[in-house]
């Protein structure tokens, strides 16, 4: 073969191989837009689906919304499922405990001597925090039998909670008080000036209700202090009779701390002595006799 055939037969090659891969580059350029028609009607469709879906999965979280305001009360002042079980629904809290106290009601109406259900009656009203129909409730038992230690445990405990809550508003009238009538340093609260400082209507008003609040703290300490005499003197030759006796030594030192009268603080002393007395190494003996040393230390010796 000669040269210039080679070479022509050279080019053709070459020319057929181009014209090749260009006829592949325009049927993979013509396929492409195939490719993404194809991809752009599943997105189409996807998203129809997925609308749909969608549809019913708003219906579904508003049914869920819905079940979950009424289930637990949202809004409505009920307690939700709570209220279901004790049938308190559409926001009828405290039915149940009114319920049960007329119930009680009507069982000791029936049965005056069931001193079980005047207690249960007087924890209902607890619940209510109404103490003051609380304590009826069982000062009524007591007279039905004045010696049940049960009904008296839980009037004195009724009795000694009263005492301790007039205590703390007769603390915060103190505090009140006291901070309206702070004279400057170096100022006699005796001079002309300091009493007109402290002679104001907001100072004055002030000590009127600190006064008022000592008057209740004492009458409420005094209560306190007679139903555990009741308790202790029903309780005695009992099991009771130990607890009761150290729990009216108690209440009788704090009534002496807040009137000031021997006859209080002689009660106390004789409470811990009986105490020591049925049990000389209980595990109050040691603060009973350290109260007993304090109680005679500001008692005359006649008194003691």
């Amino acid at each position: 073969m000669r040269p210039d055939d080679s070479t022509a037969s050279g080019a053709v090659v070459a020319r057929g191989a181009a014209q090749a891969q260009r006829k592949r580059q325009q049927a993979q350029a013509q396929a492409r837009p195939k490719r993404k028609q194809a991809q752009s009607w599943e997105d189409q469709l996807f998203f129809a689906r997925l609308r749909r879906h969608t549809k019913w999965m708003f219906v579904l979280l508003a049914l869920v919304f819905g079940v979950g305001f009424v289930a637990f009360g949202v809004g409505s002042g009920s307690t939700g499922i709570g209220d279901i079980l004790r049938g308190n629904f559409f926001g009828g809290g405290g039915s149940s405990v009114n319920s049960q106290i007329k119930s009680d009601q009507k069982k000791i109406a029936a049965n005056p001597a069931d001193m079980q259900v005047y207690i249960d009656l007087a924890g209902l009203y607890r619940q209510k925090q109404d103490t003051a129909s609380a304590i009826r409730t069982l000062e009524k038992a007591a007279t039905v039998k004045p010696k049940n230690v049960e009904v008296l445990g839980a009037l004195a405990g009724l009795y000694r909670n009263e005492a301790e809550t007039v205590r703390n508003d007769a603390q915060v009238a103190y505090n009140n008080f006291a901070a309206a009538s702070v004279t400057p340093p170096g100022l006699d609260a005796s001079s002309t000036l300091g009493q007109a400082l402290t002679s104001d209507p907001l100072s004055q008003a002030l000590k009127s209700n600190y006064s008022t609040a000592f008057s209740k703290m004492g009458t409420a300490f005094s209560k306190s202090e007679n139903a555990y005499k009741r308790l202790a003197a029903a309780s005695k030759g009992t099991a009771d009779e130990v607890n009761a006796e150290l729990q009216l030594g108690s209440v009788a030192r704090d009534t002496y701390s807040v009137t000031g009268q021997t006859a209080d603080a002689k009660l106390a002393l004789g409470a811990y002595r009986r105490y020591l007395k049925l049990e000389p190494h209980g595990v109050q003996a040691t603060l009973a006799r350290q109260t007993i040393e304090q109680l005679q230390a500001v008692l005359p010796k006649a008194q003691r």
